[in-house]
């Protein structure tokens, strides 16, 4: 299948955003170009549309060769500071996302802030300069698509700044004025009201298709319905939203376009990145390409990078991997015993008795994607990062039904235990399981399972109300990884401070309770 793959083909105009919308507004702008001049056609339009596909990548993602470090908010605010990864005491930056320990004067959160607000800008800017073209410049269709996939992107920014930060300022116009750089804060139920808002507009445009790393129908559709399971949490706190959750998955997976492939390592390898499973992936592309990414030397073996290990800054909580069945698929999969230098990725991932594995919990690292050995790949890799796949949807739908008491034998095997079969894990029995709570037990634990670094439980914790469970129960006896994060922890770590240095440039932004 062809893979199309994002890249900023128009870098002078995104200067003309990116210049005067950093940290609100706090340059001058420099216009090296007028875009209204440069954006005059389809293909120009669809080059400047690039740019925010890029800009939203970098940040939502594990991270682009560009931010050398795994800095994308996938690993910091979906993977850090949860029952994924131990960092050891060398990555101080992780161990502080590790221990909730997490300052507002911490640059990493900073440039969280400032990338998300610099994305969203550019998605602004697509709306407006691509909506204000004229017929006989651009086809109808061709310009809807084109905002609707601007809209997508608008709202994945939104929906991850809102979960971090909650109070967060809510600009939908495009900023291209100094007069414009003291925006205030808006509540959390407002900025998820215009999320919903921009995914049900993409949703109507969009074709339903697989997408090759660009929105579709399908995408838009089950954002959604993570949007409004995700409200049913903290602090929405609203349950209303399981039903509308239940009717945008049953549209996904009734449109016959997504499903399972037959193996589960097959999803992260490079021949099925934009498979049938992928509803919605960033694209990435490397080495050497300025479209690579973190995955793979993020997390991997340890050894040397051209033989496909990782930065061996970080091991897998123990708890997790005690967490799979010996037999289940995704086991062996995700987690590495060996060391890369010493065996193949098939080698190691048999069961050859000859490979020498570690007992070692300390020693166990991610492995989820699987670098070629040798490669040149070093922090530049081609793997695209999964943003949504088909087994999220049927987990997904298990956990909307589960939200009104309406699971029944026959869903609970297509949903959880298909997901479960695909890789050799035994079938949960559904009559073993009384109420609401079990299930949800039961569901949240195999999206532990299955999503294992793909940046989503934090989320997850937050809206099962498992956040301080989990956090005070993480104990690692090993002298080498940083602290435990059960001592720092305090109910209003359930999001991020706001930025010292953005809070210093905007008199209207306030500091979120707690810090």
């Amino acid at each position: 299948m062809k893979k199309v793959k994002i890249t900023t083909i128009l870098p002078v105009l995104l200067l003309v955003i990116a210049s005067c919308s950093e940290d609100f507004l706090i340059e001058e702008p420099t216009t090296f170009a007028n875009p209204e001049q440069l954006i005059v056609d389809l293909e120009t339009a669809e080059l400047y549309l690039n740019g925010a596909y890029d800009l939203s990548r970098d940040n939502l993602s594990h991270g682009s060769k560009n931010d050398l470090g795994g800095t994308g908010m996938a690993n910091h605010w979906g993977i850090y500071g949860v029952d994924e990864l131990v960092p050891y005491v060398w990555e101080k930056v992780y161990g502080e996302f590790h221990q909730h320990i997490v300052s507002p004067q911490q640059p990493a959160l900073y440039s969280h802030w400032s990338k998300t607000y610099k994305a969203i800008n550019q998605c602004n800017s697509v709306i407006r300069r691509i909506g204000n073209l004229p017929d006989d410049s651009i086809k109808p269709a061709d310009r809807n698509r084109i905002i609707a996939e601007a809209k997508f992107l608008r709202a994945s920014l939104y929906f991850w700044a809102v979960q971090a930060w909650e109070n967060i300022p809510l600009i939908i116009e495009e900023t291209i004025s100094l007069d414009d750089i003291n925006v205030e804060q808006t509540t959390a139920d407002k900025v998820y009201a215009q999320v919903i808002q921009d995914l049900k507009d993409a949703s109507s445009v969009l074709e339903q298709k697989q997408g090759e790393g660009r929105a579709t129908k399908g995408a838009a559709q089950a954002l959604l319905a993570k949007v409004y399971l995700q409200m049913t949490g903290y602090p929405i706190n609203d349950e209303s939203y399981y039903a509308l959750a239940e009717e945008q998955l049953e549209m996904v997976i009734a449109s016959g376009t997504y499903n399972l492939l037959e193996e589960y390592n097959w999803v992260f390898d490079l021949d099925h990145e934009q498979s049938e499973e992928i509803i919605f992936a960033w694209g990435m592309e490397g080495p050497g390409l300025d479209s690579g990414g973190q995955l793979s030397s993020f997390a991997g073996p340890r050894g040397s990078l051209e033989n496909g290990a990782g930065w061996g800054s970080h091991f897998v909580n123990p708890t997790l991997e005690a967490a799979y069945e010996r037999d289940d698929v995704r086991r062996r999969n995700n987690i590495a015993y060996h060391n890369a230098n010493d065996y193949t990725p098939e080698e190691a991932f048999s069961d050859d008795p000859n490979v020498e594995r570690t007992t070692n919990p300390s020693q166990f690292f991610g492995w989820k994607w699987h670098a070629e050995k040798p490669n040149n790949y070093t922090s530049d890799t081609p793997f695209d990062n999964p943003f949504i796949r088909y087994a999220d949807v049927l987990l997904l739908y298990a956990e909307a039904l589960n939200g009104q008491d309406k699971l029944t034998v026959t869903t609970w095997n297509q949903t959880v235990n298909r997901v479960r079969l695909r890789s050799n894990a035994t079938p949960i029995d559904f009559v073993s399981l009384t109420g609401r709570q079990e299930f949800a037990d039961a569901i949240l634990n195999e999206r532990r399972l299955e999503g294992f670094l793909e940046g989503w439980r934090k989320a997850d914790l937050i809206r099962f109300g498992k956040m301080e469970e989990v956090i005070l129960g993480i104990n690692i006896q090993e002298g080498a990884a940083f602290p435990n994060p059960a001592p720092n922890w305090a109910p209003h770590k359930l999001r991020w401070p706001i930025p010292q240095p953005a809070l210093e440039r905007n008199p209207n932004l306030k500091q979120n309770s707690g810090y």
